[in-house]
């Protein structure tokens, strides 16, 4: 923008007496004077520009409440910036700020102040001043210390310092009794003051990568804690303890009742791994297992149908390692469940046949799989049957795209060939595996050798009380905080926030899986039953001697919480997508229909069966198969379906216009919330582009030439497209930069916990809107008596008034008509029913005017004018 622009667009709202003005992502470098002609402003966004410096008559904005200056170059704020006395909103974020005025204490009214990633090394005594800040957000700064003044910022509520050089926090924070949200990550904090524990109302403390060792007592008084973090520290309290995520975070009073125990009893280290072997069918896990166990090879071995749990106990550094070993059968129907047991922390075995090429294996597949659910986790890539063929690989190019495989291989289970080598770096990397050596209560320990020694597939919760109550662990949450970690350990399986589940600790998790497997390999479901599971077919499935009285229901509620099946409407009967016919049915019609795609980078079976579990209850004619499903909501149907081979996901949405959105929004949450539980999914959506079938562009660029208004041109294409528009068809209009919305609150270093994602809503039922009240209805009333009295009058004695007084008397009566009209329509309820009509103002004005019309026409038509005397002429 040029700077004759500028000035034209000041002089035309200091015209216009504008209250807002948007002026972001312009190229500005300067602001001229003449800025102080807007004495009305109260919104001004400075956002995305180039300016190094502010204008002294910036202090003539007096009637300024918010004021946006992020993403420019400020190296200072000018004295004058004090006069603006009703600034209630200011962000300063990502400028080069080394300092702030004394002068900023004058902003009494301030309620935000963002001044996150600047280079600030220190705050003044001043900023105490600010007494009616409620958010401060100094993330990303050069902060070494805290002044003590900050204490007296009372009504603060969010304070983020994430990303500093604090080493320790004054004891004067405790004054902060207000403050909710507190962002302290990435610092260098070595311990936390007593004084923390009077922040009663702090509901999330983020003290991720710092280097605390230890925790004061009196953080266990923060009973409002519902977010912490202490990831990255130096406390010995295991992952699965802490959360892998911030959205994945365990429990604040978990995390310190653990905490709290080790420094209060002895420990011992838990010396335990687990060590998943998985990959194709008939390629040798179990043989592989047999021959690191018991050195024995069986020719004619059986496959494996779902999953072998095998203990193994290996010398590791002179220490003795108890390792779980979990043997994934490979057939196709079984990995959708095997994801729900593929974990982090754990040392992948991924066995391949060395007979067979890479895609033969699917090689790439299983890498993609380990990495989406295991995380970082090592893998061992082993290629069994090099007697009958060498392993033939790229290694290199492996170890470049796969950093997590450690190593590559060959071995022949028959022989024995490579087996001594493989059993040494199975040893290597367990020394370095993350967690194998986190210490445990010694009490705790005792209660998870009971476990292990009981040979039973379950027992009942209360009696898993009684053995904690034995070793002295009376007090319930350190009951509960003992069986989650077991659970996150895979050694049980409980799920204590599900009341059909939780009441039954699993002690041998093989007892679940060979029951779900089992019923998903039952061929009758698959070719009779077409997926449809009774409570009758269930009980044939599970013999009685492994499943008795109750324990199939327990098995089916366990296969509703990993979202394998669902109930349909008769509750004895249940549906398993995954068992449904390949064949897809007639779906209708779907041409001029709004579209979306998903791209992965993987795509397991399972996303699109979790989905069909999820939105079932919306399936139109209960049209699904095991690939896909028909919606209806409102006037749209929905078409989702996967294709595997090209790893897509496609929506396509017909019936109105405007209200395809909303089935997609609602189609889009769900997949959002299954693709955030497996971390290292890559999901790209994609939009369609209009009148270009075939061609789509990526959300998240749109979003980026949206946020800047710019236009956006496909690869495949030379047209150009406004990304805004674009993103219409999918959203809600979104706001423009620099509307005058009300300003976002700071965001810590990691993101605040975001909500369980929205279940789609039953349709909406047309809401009644208020009646009119007994007045309006009163003068309605009056107004209609008098236009009916009129009328009588009239049609018995037409010569009772001559031609003029009629015309004023029909127009009187017609105008009485048409208020009456306006107050009493909108007690008909038109708005939901008639297309024109979609508000009740609308409705009103149509009842107004309908009602002026009609008794215009009555009067004109019903008193005769013939019979009307005319006025006598004046000679």
């Amino acid at each position: 923008m040029t700077d004759q622009e500028l000035l034209q667009i000041i002089e035309k709202a200091a015209r216009d007496k504008e209250t807002t003005l948007n002026l972001r992502n312009n190229q500005l470098t300067r602001l001229p004077e003449a800025i102080a002609q807007l004495s009305h402003l109260m919104y001004l966004n400075l956002s995305d520009n180039q300016l190094t410096r502010l204008p002294e008559a910036i202090a003539q904005l007096s009637n300024l409440t918010v004021l946006y200056l992020s993403d420019n170059q400020l190296t200072t704020l000018p004295e004058a910036i004090a006069q603006l006395s009703h600034l209630m909103y200011l962000n300063l974020s990502d400028n080069q700020l080394t300092r702030l005025p004394e002068a900023i204490a004058q902003l009494s009214n301030l309620r935000e102040l963002d001044l996150s990633n600047n280079q600030l090394t220190r705050l003044p005594e001043a900023i105490a001043q600010l007494s009616n800040l409620r958010e401060l957000d100094l993330s990303n700064n050069q902060l070494t210390r805290l002044p003590e003044a900050i204490a007296q910022l009372s009504n603060l509520t969010g304070l983020y310092l994430s990303n500093n050089q604090l080493t320790r926090l004054p004891e004067a924070i405790a004054q902060l009794s207000n403050l909710t949200g507190l962002g302290l990550s990435n610092n260098q904090l070595t311990t936390l003051p007593e004084a923390i524990a009077q922040l009663s109302n702090l509901t999330g403390l983020g003290l991720r990568n710092n280097q605390l060792t230890t925790l004061p007592e009196a953080i266990k008084q923060l009973s409002q804690l519902g977010k912490l973090d202490l990831r990255g520290n130096q406390l010995n309290i295991p992952a699965e303890i802490l959360g892998s995520s911030w959205g994945s975070l365990g429990k604040p009073s978990e995390i310190l009742t653990y905490y709290f125990s080790l420094q209060t009893e002895e420990q011992q280290p838990l010396n335990e791994a687990k060590v998943l072997l998985v990959g194709q069918g008939t390629v040798g896990k179990t043989s592989l297992v047999k021959r690191l166990i018991n050195n024995t090879f069986d020719a004619n071995e059986s496959k494996t149908n779902g999953i072998n749990i095998e203990n193994w106990r290996l010398e590791v550094n002179q220490q003795t390692i108890r390792l779980n070993i979990w043997d994934f059968g490979g057939q196709e129907i079984m990995h959708a469940t095997h994801q729900f047991f593929l974990t982090k922390r754990s040392l992948y075995l991924l066995v391949i046949n060395a007979r067979e090429d890479e895609q033969q294996n699917r090689l790439e597949y299983w890498l993609k799989i380990i990495q989406s659910f295991g995380g970082d986790s090592p893998i061992i890539l082993v290629g069994n049957k090099i007697d009958e063929h060498p392993l033939d690989l790229d290694q290199t190019g492996l170890h470049k795209k796969y950093k997590n495989i450690k190593d590559i291989v060959p071995i022949s289970c028959k022989t024995g060939a490579g087996i001594e080598n493989l059993l040494s770096i199975i040893k290597r990397e367990l020394a370095n595996l993350k967690g194998i050596n986190d210490p445990l209560p010694k009490s705790w320990f005792q209660v998870k050798t009971h476990l292990e020694k009981m040979e039973k597939d379950y027992i009942l919760y209360h009696e898993y009380e009684g053995i904690c109550q034995n070793e002295k662990i009376n007090e319930k949450l350190k009951q509960s905080t003992l069986m989650e970690l077991l659970h996150q350990l895979g050694i049980v399986l409980n799920f204590r926030d599900d009341f059909g589940l939780k009441g039954v600790p699993v002690l041998n998790p093989e007892w679940v899986t060979n029951g779900v497997y089992k019923i998903l390999n039952d061929n009758l479901l698959t070719t009779e039953f077409r997926g449809m599971l009774t409570l009758q077919e269930l009980r044939r499935i599970l013999d009685d001697s492994k499943y008795p009285d109750d324990k199939p229901e327990f098995i089916i509620k366990m296969m509703e919480r990993f979202e394998l099946c669902f109930p349909l409407d008769d509750k004895d009967k249940y549906l398993i997508p995954d068992l449904l016919p390949k064949e897809e049915p007639a779906t209708g019609e779907w041409e001029n229909v709004l579209a979306f795609e998903y791209h992965y980078n993987i795509l397991p079976s399972s996303i699109i069966s979790r989905l069909i579990v999820r939105m079932h209850h919306l399936a139109d004619k209960k049209t699904w198969w095991r690939s896909g499903i028909v919606l209806r909501y409102n006037k749209n149907r929905a078409l989702v379906k996967s294709d595997q081979e090209d790893r897509k996901i496609f929506i396509f949405i017909s019936g109105s216009d405007f209200t395809r959105r909303d089935l997609l929004a609602m189609i889009r949450s769900q997949f959002d919330s299954i693709h955030q539980t497996i971390q290292g999914l890559e999901a790209k959506e994609k939009v369609p582009i209009p009148g270009h079938p075939g061609i789509f562009a990526d959300y998240k660029n749109l979003l980026v030439y949206a946020d800047k208004n710019l236009d956006f041109i496909p690869e495949e294409l030379t047209e150009t497209f406004n990304a805004r528009k674009l993103l219409n068809w999918i959203e809600e209009e979104r706001p423009k930069p620099g509307d005058p919305d009300p300003i976002k609150p700071p965001q810590p270093l990691d993101p605040p916990m975001t909500p369980p994602p929205p279940q789609p809503k039953p349709e909406p039922q047309p809401q009644p809107q208020p009646p009119i009240s007994s007045a309006e209805r009163g003068i309605a009333l009056a107004m209609a008596l008098a236009v009916l009295i009129t009328f009588i009058v009239l049609i018995l004695n037409p010569r009772s008034m001559n031609g003029n007084a009629l015309a004023i008397v029909r127009f009187l009566a017609s105008a009485f008509a048409g208020i009456a009209g306006y107050l009493v329509s909108g007690d008909l309820g038109l708005q939901s029913s008639i297309p024109f009509m979609k508000t009740k103002t609308q409705v009103k004005a149509t009842g107004a005017f309908a009602a002026f019309v009609l008794v215009f026409l009555l009067f004109y038509m019903g008193v005769p004018t013939s019979e009307i005397p005319q006025p006598t002429p004046t000679p």
